[in-house]
């Protein structure tokens, strides 16, 4: 029988530090919670009226950094950055997304990606570099840090070396290095940016055509995110799958709503034609994918979860898991996945976070409890941070070798797996920082000899076997028939409240009426806190007698829409 063991002869730790960047979120007017455990804790110190996009980062202990709108930079001790006023107020304050990315090439920066807002003067997509080095000694005896002086609203080029406008702003991580995309839809095509070691590449970004049914052009309104790296694919030519959600045409007035799935190869920044999905009759204003990029949620008033995984194109798996009893003019859903894969929900002027119930299971178990988690102070607005990512989840491989020794201080920045059939030694000098994670994987041995330095916040050893493929993972052009598919919910979402539906007398006391040309389908009636009302209806008449006296709403479906309508009972 093979021995395998480890060979220790330095005091080492072995830890797994989690990453804490996203243990923060400050978000809406002045409202903020912190996920150092799984339940929330409300926060009460930000300064920050921010009405849609925002971001925060923290440190690798948990401690807030910075926190962010379109318009300026808080530290960490509540105070605007001497250098963190963007923007004139009230020129980006309702842009949709922002995103934050680490600088691969320097841990104490992060590159500040901000989008033009389009009614807003200014409506051209920027970046700024925020350094923690900087910036005045705070309370706990380290730099609050500011935005670096000469890189400071650098405009964003396309291909062509022209600016551009777009609400829409996500990050994914590479697969096979240390670098990020910072993905920007636009008009037919988008725009992958490569964030690494050696910046950014403004004015030189990986293109794909979107294919998508409308051009997202300045005068509609969209937003994009990227689900986490798929674990279930077999299908190595892609890597994660992005969602493009449009909700809003301000050149018609009978827009059309739609949302498109892709999938996205993270190795080389494009959008590939194996996977797409696309949901027509939905307005989704931010889309989310929970943990394990199983469930597609969708939602601007109510909200709708697709099973990305056991969806076909002749049955498309979708159900719809939350309908508001009220229907507003404005009800736009913020969507967003924390750290641990819960997903939150955010309600303009709400003082409560909502939040989806049971997102990882497709099933009738799924629900949305909107009054989930009470905000310390202030409220909810439209929009909820981006994560700040990591390559945690896609630390890049070495290929398959028999046998590694590593004499000097570690070239990986930040993450990188070093994969060995036999043996990996280290000797002479070899060093890892406390900035870069490496991870040694051995079939047979790791032997740390003297002088061996590790200061790493993750490092640790494992005795498993060499995957030859490792380095290949999502690279390989494997043949597979490609999946389109095509749902319309038009039916079933669109809202379309016109004269010809009424109902009367109103105020009622005992029969409430209904005419419609259409055929009705079902009625649903919820008093004004949101619970259902159960009542008897006969053909279009609905009998409200025994209910109490109150204001209540009526959800009609027909063959046409669906129609809300507000009555009164005596």
């Amino acid at each position: 029988m093979k021995k395998i063991y480890i060979t220790l002869l330095m005091s080492i730790p072995f830890l797994l530090f989690s990453q804490r960047q996203n243990d923060n979120w400050y978000f809406g007017n002045q409202a903020a919670v912190n996920f150092y455990n799984q339940t929330p804790v409300g926060i009460t110190t930000s300064n920050m009226n921010s009405m849609e996009a925002c971001g925060t980062v923290s440190d690798d202990g948990g401690n807030l950094l910075f926190y962010m709108s379109g318009e300026k930079i808080w530290n960490r001790d509540n105070q605007v950055m001497p250098n963190g006023t963007l923007l004139a107020p009230y020129q980006n304050d309702s842009a949709q997304q922002l995103v934050i990315v680490k600088n691969p090439g320097n841990s104490k920066q992060y590159y500040v990606f901000i989008t033009g807002e389009n009614s807003a003067p200014i409506n051209t997509i920027s970046y700024s570099l925020v350094d923690m080095s900087l910036g005045a000694i705070g309370s706990n005896g380290a730099p609050l840090g500011d935005v670096v002086q000469g890189v400071k609203n650098i405009p964003v080029q396309d291909n062509t070396g022209q600016t551009f406008s777009s609400e829409a702003i996500t990050v994914v991580p590479n697969v096979l290095d240390e670098s990020f995309w910072v993905l920007i839809p636009n008009g037919t095509k988008l725009y992958s940016y490569k964030v690494s070691h050696q910046g950014i590449t403004n004015g030189n970004p990986v293109v794909s055509d979107l294919n998508f049914p409308v051009s997202l052009n300045q005068s509609k309104y969209y937003s994009i995110k990227p689900s986490p790296k798929i674990p279930y694919n077999y299908n190595h030519s892609y890597s994660h799958y992005i969602c493009i959600s449009y909700y809003l045409d301000t050149n018609t007035t009978n827009p059309a709503f739609t949302n498109k799935v892709y999938s996205f190869n993270s190795s080389t920044g494009m959008i590939t034609p194996d996977y797409s999905l696309q949901i027509d009759g939905i307005r989704g204003y931010v889309p989310e994918f929970n943990k394990d990029a199983s469930v597609l949620f969708l939602g601007y008033r109510n909200i709708h979860a697709i099973d990305l995984v056991n969806s076909t194109p002749s049955n498309i798996q979708h159900m719809e898991i939350y309908h508001p009893a009220v229907d507003p003019l404005f009800e736009s859903l913020g969507i967003q996945r924390n750290k641990y894969g819960d997903i939150y929900i955010s309600r303009p002027d709400n003082i409560y976070l909502g939040k989806i119930l049971n997102p990882d299971v497709y099933g009738s178990s799924m629900g949305v409890d909107m009054n989930a988690v009470p905000l310390a102070s202030g409220g909810a607005r439209y929009g909820l941070p981006q994560p700040v990512e990591s390559q945690y989840d896609v630390t890049p491989y070495s290929p398959c070798m028999d046998q590694l020794t590593l004499s000097t201080p570690e070239t990986h920045y930040t993450f990188f797996t070093y994969n060995v059939a036999k043996e990996i030694k280290t000797i002479g000098n070899y060093e890892i920082t406390p900035d870069q994670g490496i991870i040694m994987n051995s079939g047979n041995s790791i032997t740390l000899l003297p002088n061996t330095l590790i200061r790493a916040y993750r490092y640790i050893a494992k005795i498993t076997p060499c995957d030859p493929n490792a380095v290949n993972k999502f690279t390989a052009n494997i043949a597979k028939t490609p999946v389109n598919m095509f749902l319309n919910l038009d039916k079933g979402e669109k809202v379309k409240l016109s004269t010809e539906l009424r109902i009367f007398p109103n105020p009622v006391r005992d029969i409430l009426n209904i005419s419609t040309p259409g055929k009705i389908n079902e009625i649903e009636m919820y008093d004004i806190s949101g619970k259902k009302v159960d009542v008897a209806v006969r053909n279009n008449q609905v009998d409200v007698k025994n209910i109490p006296s109150g204001s209540y709403v009526i959800r009609i479906t027909t063959d046409t829409g669906v129609a809300t309508k507000q009555f009164i009972k005596r």
